[in-house]
């Protein structure tokens, strides 16, 4: 009889630590990286000031062959917020679209929880700065 208790124990333990690996997998830090043959395109749309200082911009990510990734990961909306004085952007969100084009998940990263970062120079991401800085 312990066997059939310790079982459902066991299964229950191994299936958290896969849900715990599947969480990491999929954060918004690790989300924001675009991948090889991955294109990343500047929303010009969704450029918002906040002032002198603060900005918000998307960027839509997707496979060049249109075709889900080998690891899974389908075409995302990446929300960034910056902080033009001090050249910095950090990830604010992460929106997730399934093969129909539709809305599957949304990873929102609360203030503070990851530390914003300063692209290097001529990378897409520092290009991306500028543009938003600029308006």
């Amino acid at each position: 009889m312990r066997t059939y208790l310790a079982a459902p124990f066991v299964i229950a333990a191994a299936l958290g630590g896969a849900a715990v690996h599947a969480q990491q997998a999929h954060d918004p830090e690790t989300l924001a990286k675009i991948a090889e043959g991955e294109v990343a395109e500047l929303d010009m749309n969704s450029i918002r000031k906040f002032g002198d200082i603060q900005g918000r911009f998307d960027v839509h990510v997707k496979r060049q062959d249109g075709a889900t990734s080998q690891d899974g990961t389908t075409p995302r909306t990446l929300r960034f917020m910056t902080n033009c004085q001090e050249g910095t952007m950090t990830v604010a969100a992460v929106g997730l679209f399934d093969q129909y084009g539709q809305v599957a998940k949304t990873l929102v990263s609360p203030p503070g929880a990851i530390d914003p970062t300063k692209p290097e120079k001529g990378t897409q991401e520092a290009k991306w700065l500028q543009r938003v800085c600029m308006f």
